[in-house]
């Protein structure tokens, strides 16, 4: 099918098929439906996660258990109580684990960014 075909059964002018093919524009998603439909085709768009959703949780619940751990054991090294890096990552990952748990955590406050 040319672009002038294309343009036609999708009712747009041809200089926009030529412009979208051109990677010149981004078109609206109203836009690509209009040429799907005209190719006999559906646009479907969904969305893809980088990676999997449980570790993207947990990334989130490890960098706030950090943040908190950090700011207890600033305290407690200033006290020359801080403990061994060995402890310290039991800790983190134990509160990692509590946070990921409890239902009232909320992993996207901007407080805990």
């Amino acid at each position: 099918m040319t672009q002038a075909e294309l343009a036609k059964y999708a009712g747009l002018a041809q200089s926009q098929i030529a412009a979208i093919e051109g990677g010149k524009v981004n078109p609206q998603v109203r836009t690509l439906q209009k040429i799907f439909e005209a190719l006999s085709g559906d646009l479907v768009i969904a969305p893809k996660p980088t990676k999997p959703l449980d570790e993207i949780l947990r990334g989130r619940a490890r960098g706030i258990a950090l943040k908190r751990l950090k700011q207890s054991m600033g305290t407690m090294a200033l006290e020359g109580q801080a403990p061994g890096r060995e402890v310290f990552l039991k800790l983190l990952e134990k509160r990692t684990n509590e946070i990921l748990k409890d239902p009232g955590e909320k992993l996207w406050n901007k407080k805990d960014a």
